[in-house]
């Protein structure tokens, strides 16, 4: 019983770490509440049959942590980098561009020197309002009114617009597909607010597959 034990808690370690380029984690698509009401940028979702969507090759997909005001701990907008204190809570963000994945990376929001556990970023200089700490698009925020998408890339230092989802720019007659809770969100992607147990997909290229739903940890 021990080592089955041990064995369940290695593949849950597993699972939260490949949850977003994967899946893992994620509940079956199924019709989120708000779904089939069209409000405030949101439409019905689109239906693709589950499958794996491989994780994409080269630089373009392994976007850094930070830009250059977040290395030195600069104001970003309105978000300030502070000591950590007080509770979070979680939002969860899958991108997609060529058919692909694009990771999120850990150590968007915090600022250098970093203190490292593996594929987790521990501690930092200080944080901002939003960040992320494993490579699982796990956003970690803190509970206030107004966090939006745009804020999160703006602190990240990727551009992000109707055309543009980082270093992906769409081509000509196309742009990035948002969804929020399995909903699509037809306005300016970064105004996608950020609350407790959002999920939040951006697409930019082939249909993949959605997950409406996330499996946040407790």
């Amino acid at each position: 019983m021990p080592a089955a034990r041990a064995a369940v808690s290695v593949l849950a370690a597993a699972c939260a770490l490949v949850a977003a380029v994967a899946g893992c984690g994620a509940a079956p698509d199924r019709p989120a509440p708000s779904e089939g009401v069209a409000s405030a940028g949101r439409a019905a979702p689109e239906r693709l049959p589950p499958r794996p969507v491989p994780t994409g090759h080269g630089a373009a997909f392994r976007l850094p942590p930070r830009g250059a005001r977040a290395a030195r701990a600069l104001p970003i907008g309105g978000a300030v980098c502070r000591a950590d204190v007080g509770p979070r809570v979680q939002a969860h963000l899958e991108l997609f561009a060529r058919g692909r994945v694009v990771p999120v990376p850990p150590g968007i929001g915090i600022a250098p020197p970093l203190r490292r556990d593996g594929a987790y970023v521990r501690a930092g200089r200080c944080s901002y309002p939003l960040r992320t700490t494993e490579p699982t698009g796990l956003i970690e925020l803190r509970p206030r009114r107004g966090a939006t998408l745009g804020e999160l890339f703006a602190i990240w230092g990727q551009p992000l617009s109707r055309t543009r989802l980082g270093p992906f720019r769409a081509p000509a007659g196309q742009s990035v597909r948002a969804y929020l809770d399995g909903a699509r969100w037809r306005a300016d992607p970064r105004a996608i607010p950020l609350r407790r147990h959002a999920q939040v997909v951006l697409a930019l290229g082939p249909p993949v597959p959605l997950h409406a739903r996330y499996m946040f940890p407790r």
